[in-house]
């Protein structure tokens, strides 16, 4: 492969990934918004696939979210699956763990 080419590819790829990961919370709300319109109005190309048994995970959503989903949505939460939910207060926000200010998700059980 021409060396030249080669420069080329190696800084896209370093310019995408350094965008990746300066991504800011506008990135992580539009997922956010994606996840919850694939919930509330799912495709109907999502439908069929979740009668062939396709199972979406949803990350990082809040207790409340997931708990409003389950009554919102009951029959189709055969195909949901929710992981790193963070836990809430009375007041809804995100608790955080005191010591290291980290947000405090629900222990899946999953580290047994």
């Amino acid at each position: 492969m021409n060396t030249r080419i080669l420069k080329i590819c190696m800084c896209s790829l370093i310019v995408g990934l350094s965008q990746n990961l300066a991504a800011d919370e506008s990135v992580t709300q539009g997922m956010d918004e994606w996840s919850m319109k694939s919930i509330y109005e799912p495709s109907q190309r999502q439908i069929e696939r979740e009668k062939r048994g396709l199972v979406n995970i949803y990350d990082g959503f809040t207790d409340n979210q997931v708990n409003n989903v389950l009554d919102d949505k009951f029959g189709r939460i055969d195909h949901m699956m929710f992981t790193r939910v963070k836990m809430t207060g009375a007041d809804g926000r995100v608790l955080k763990d005191p010591d290291n200010g980290e947000e405090i998700v629900e222990d899946d059980g999953c580290d047994d």
